[in-house]
């Protein structure tokens, strides 16, 4: 995991000292249920089978590391937050809307697992190292941080309620400037495969590259149910009951589907790889170049993916 602070001298120092105090803090406050438990505690026993999350999701990891050629750094386990969920007939897991995921201000997460009480413990511990690789991926992902500065306030009462402000500049391959706006458009992804939003495409390139990695170990597994039937084919990405898994599938509609028709349109397996190096290292010089080629465009990557309007006044050269 890399990260990089930007400005002065003393912008950075203090935008190091931001980030530490807020990575100080236990991170039980981005939870959204009671009864958390974090993947060191040993009460995760009542959610997952720890022997075998610990064995498939570090094996994925090294698996990863190598096929992508790139860094990756797990979760902490003690900043890893989950809970079942409290109704019987909630199915919990990486869809649940109160799962928050990764957070990058606080470097931990917060997923709901699958119900123990209508899950087996198989399901239910290989759909967690689904949430850990998928948390392991962004926690993994290149960011640099600026500190935004707004002097002076605009009124005595806007001062007054004022905090420190800094912001993720860069994440991966996409940016946005001190105001939140986004290198790359939302409605890109409208021009999958040709085109996608950025952000999106990150996340998606995730869920890709988190199935592969899962997904014979997944199919061996034996299910009890036709729920988790499902859930296992939703996992490998296969054909699922969409009204079973509802947010299943929308998700697998405007997230997964667009990023698969894009990354099957621009060169597969080795473009899967660019486009992972390029999250983990921030660099976008060999992706860049790769448009090019691809295209016989020149500066074909600015063309495609930045808004027209985009400025970042302090990184003009993006």
């Amino acid at each position: 995991m890399k990260e990089i602070y930007l400005g002065s001298n003393a912008d950075r120092a203090y935008i190091r000292a931001y980030l530490e105090n807020i990575r100080r803090l236990d991170p039980i406050e981005i939870t959204t249920l009671p009864n958390t438990v974090c993947l060191s505690d040993d009460s995760i026993a009542e959610v997952v089978n720890i022997d075998q999350f610990r064995s498939v999701a570090y094996g994925c990891l090294e698996r990863m590391r190598q096929q992508y050629e790139i860094d990756l750094e797990p979760v902490s386990e003690r900043r890893y937050y989950t809970t079942c969920p409290p109704a019987d007939t909630a199915i919990g897991g990486f869809h649940d809307p109160r799962s928050l995921g990764y957070q990058y201000w606080y470097h931990a997460s917060f997923v709901v697992a699958l119900n123990n009480r209508t899950i087996s413990p198989t399901i239910r511990t290989l759909e967690m190292v689904r949430n850990f690789l998928h948390d392991c991926l962004h926690h993994s992902t290149f960011r640099s941080y600026r500190r935004a500065m707004r002097v002076p306030a605009s009124s005595p009462s806007a001062a007054k309620h004022r905090v420190p402000e800094v912001y993720r500049e860069q994440y991966g391959i996409n940016f946005r400037n001190k105001d939140g706006v986004s290198y790359s458009s939302p409605e890109l992804t409208t021009r999958s495969p040709e085109a996608i939003n950025l952000n999106l495409l990150m996340d998606g390139i995730v869920v890709l590259a988190v199935s592969e990695a899962l997904r014979e170990i997944v199919r061996k597994a034996e299910c009890e149910n036709e729920l988790e039937e499902m859930i296992q084919r939703e996992i490998m990405l296969e054909l699922f009951d969409a009204n079973a898994l509802s947010r299943a599938h929308r998700f697998a509609m405007q997230v997964t589907e667009p990023s698969r028709k894009f990354v099957e349109y621009w060169g597969k397996g080795e473009f899967m790889s660019l486009v992972l190096q390029a999250m983990m290292t921030g660099d976008l010089t060999a992706i860049k170049h790769f448009f090019e080629e691809r295209t016989g465009i020149e500066n074909a990557w600015e063309k495609l993916f930045r808004q027209p309007d985009f400025l970042l006044s302090e990184n003009p050269n993006i």
